[in-house]
């Protein structure tokens, strides 16, 4: 198991992950804790009379002791959802056991290697960069949130909805849509199980699918639509979502 000494990298890129930005202040912890714990070498060793081994961004442990390593705030359940959110983000990957669970790091050589380059804020004389200039900030932006991101996901079941109301409806630039739907949920502070009921009674009802052709006027529209959409059931089970709290979509 993980020798608790060292240190391990973390890049400043996770801050801009919609998987992280969507995270509670207690799952945080988690995800922390979890890479803190992985081993940064091949490991072996017996345990019950059984030899049990595992490689670099490998944790063997259970969701209890990794709970009681986060803090006395932190749950079981808490753990539990936090990997699965983690695991259906491509985060991690799991492989459960009768006692406890082998966690892998997706990635970990890749961020953890020695030969990576460390990128600090280092002062510079370019009057560009002290400007506030950043090159390839669009580039960078243009992508911020993947294909399994709730998201981005949300955004692509309204324009299917869309499609499937008018096969001649252009595509739209997802990655802007996303970012309305980010801030119904960052913001707005929408449940995205209620996102997508909305979404789905907006599309079915005789008025509302011809006005809602964006998530921008979902979000500017919501509070109309929501009442509407708890009055009725359903039309079909969550696709991707569901859970508690959604969390278990991940």
């Amino acid at each position: 198991m993980a020798e608790l000494n060292g240190w391990i990298k973390i890049h400043r890129r996770m801050l801009h992950s919609s998987f992280y930005k969507n995270l509670t202040g207690k799952q945080r912890d988690v995800i922390i804790t979890i890479l803190l714990m992985a081993d940064s070498e091949e490991k072996e060793w017996m345990y019950k009379g059984k030899i049990y081994k595992t490689s670099p961004g490998q944790v063997f442990s259970s969701l209890n002791n990794i709970a009681k390593m986060c803090g006395r705030d932190c749950t079981r359940e808490t753990v539990r959802t936090t990997i699965t959110n983690a695991q259906r983000n491509g985060f991690l990957t799991t492989e459960t056991h009768k006692t406890h669970t082998l966690i892998t790091i997706e990635n970990w050589g890749k961020y953890q290697s020695d030969s990576l380059k460390l990128t600090q804020d280092t002062p510079t004389t370019n009057t560009k960069q002290n400007c506030g200039y950043t090159p390839n900030k669009k580039k960078e932006e243009r992508n911020i949130y993947s294909s399994n991101s709730i998201e981005f996901e949300l955004s692509k079941l309204l324009f299917d909805l869309l499609k499937g109301n008018n096969p001649k409806v252009k595509e739209p630039n997802l990655q802007e849509w996303a970012k309305h739907i980010d801030l119904m949920i960052r913001i707005d502070k929408r449940d995205p199980t209620d996102i997508e009921r909305v979404i789905r009674f907006a599309q079915c009802d005789d008025f509302w699918w011809n006005n809602i052709k964006s998530t921008s006027k979902l979000r500017k529209q919501f509070d109309t639509l929501y009442p509407k959409a708890m009055d009725i059931k359903p039309k079909s089970r969550s696709v991707g979502l569901g859970g508690e709290n959604g969390w278990e979509r991940y």
